[in-house]
């Protein structure tokens, strides 16, 4: 049976965390070399945080040999800044036997507490991806947050 993905992140943003969860358990693991360029995004859940409009989506660069890595875009008003670099490969779920996009952020340049965080990114369609956010704390993962993010908007 085949499950119908969100298209957009307008779709993304009209469910709820339960319809999130499980539009993430059907997305498709993507090419790692899909990660490219600019992409707009946005916090699905909690939408507290994106009421805050701190978090405005990814760069990525695909170098020539090797995984794309990038950073965060950052922003207060109609300033915006790139920050807390991660790089993404393909690799099994910590929640499940598939593979996921894993991103990366334990990178020495990074503050300890975002290398931390483990993101888990699945494609609902072609540049629009769908990931949840979780915080590793002792051995366990915690739940922070789904975001998506489209590389056909800016």
């Amino acid at each position: 049976m085949s499950i119908l993905l969100p298209s957009s992140l307008e779709a993304l943003r009209s469910m709820n965390k339960e319809e999130l969860e499980n539009a993430h358990r059907h997305g498709r693991c993507p090419e790692v070399s899909s990660l490219n360029g600019l992409a707009k995004g946005v916090i699905l859940d909690p939408l507290w945080f994106e009421a805050l409009h701190l978090w405005r989506g990814k760069i990525f660069h695909l170098p020539l040999n090797g995984n794309p890595n990038g950073f965060n875009r950052l922003g207060i008003g109609s300033f915006e800044y790139l920050r807390y670099r991660f790089n993404a490969t393909v690799g099994k779920s910590a929640f499940s036997e598939r593979d996921v996009i894993l991103l990366n952020h334990g990178l020495p340049e990074n503050p300890y507490w975002v290398r931390l965080f483990h993101d888990e990114l699945v494609e609902m369609r072609e540049g629009l991806y769908l990931a949840s956010s979780h915080v590793k704390i002792g051995k366990k993962l915690r739940y922070i947050s789904y975001f998506a993010f489209d590389f056909g908007q800016i």
